[in-house]
Parts: structure tokens; sequence; C-alpha cells
């Protein structure tokens, strides 16, 4: 289910592409996609719960695969920001260690195997024209 406001409909290819990175291992792609004032937030248990965008960007790198289908993408905007509520079906796996104050790669691909996720992330266009997100935070995991 997608219900995308007319004329922000670029915040759902930017998201697609994100995911798609993930899912091909091209993770240089995130670069483009995320905002340099890029910020993550998630439950305490993962890193203190913030990351900025070159510790997001690394923690991902170590993602040997992944699977990520959307279960619904909603978009609002006004002006020159949007924001996006989605939710997701994720499956990852992780190569070594993920750092201080992570969950070790075991950990987290038993947690991950087969999540379902909700996830708001906040969008405003780059230089580029492009919608990057600077904001993106992991609400929860869905039962």
């Amino acid at each position: 289910m997608k219900d995308i406001q007319p004329g922000y409909e670029g915040v759902v290819e930017q998201l697609e592409r994100w995911t798609g990175a993930l899912m091909a291992g091209d993770f240089d792609q995130l670069e483009h996609i995320l905002a340099d004032d890029f910020q993550f937030t998630v439950d305490p248990k993962f890193a203190g719960g913030r990351m900025n965008k070159a510790r997001f960007i690394e923690l991902d790198r170590k993602i040997k695969s992944c699977s990520i289908r959307f279960l619904g993408i909603t978009v609002r905007g006004m002006g020159t920001m949007a924001t996006s509520l989605a939710f997701a079906e994720v499956q990852e796996e992780f190569s070594g260690d993920l750092g201080p104050g992570m969950p070790s790669a075991a950990e987290m691909a038993t947690t991950m195997n087969g999540a379902r996720l909700a996830y708001g992330s906040g969008w405003r266009r780059g230089a580029d024209g492009k919608w990057q997100c600077f904001s993106h935070h992991i609400f929860g995991f869905l039962n």
C-alpha cells in the first residue's frame, strides 16, 4: 500500500533506491541519498540510540545480505520538506563485529530475521534537486 501526496513521489523513489542499494551491496549510493547532517535514531540498545551519517554507513557496509519488502509507505510534504512513514519486512545478515554498543553479528541476524519494522524519515531536497534523508528513526518492531 502506498499513500503518496502528489508532488512528493521522489521521496518514494529515494526510499526504493536506498533499499535497493542495501540489497545490492552498493553502499556508496547512501552518500547521495543521506544528507550530510543525517541523524539516525533507534532504541538505545543499538549503539546508544543515535548515529550520524558516517557511522550509519559504516554499519550498513557490514551487511552481508539483506532483503527488504515494503508493507506500506505514506508520504506527506509541505513546501521543501517531506516526511515518510514506512512499514517493512526486513531480513539482514551481517559480517564481522558491528562495533561499540552493538549486538554481535549473530545476535543482529537473529533480531533481523523476518523483522517487521516501522520507520519514520524526514526529507529535503539536496543541491542536485533530489530528495535526501536528514532524519531516520526506527519506531520499533511490529507484532
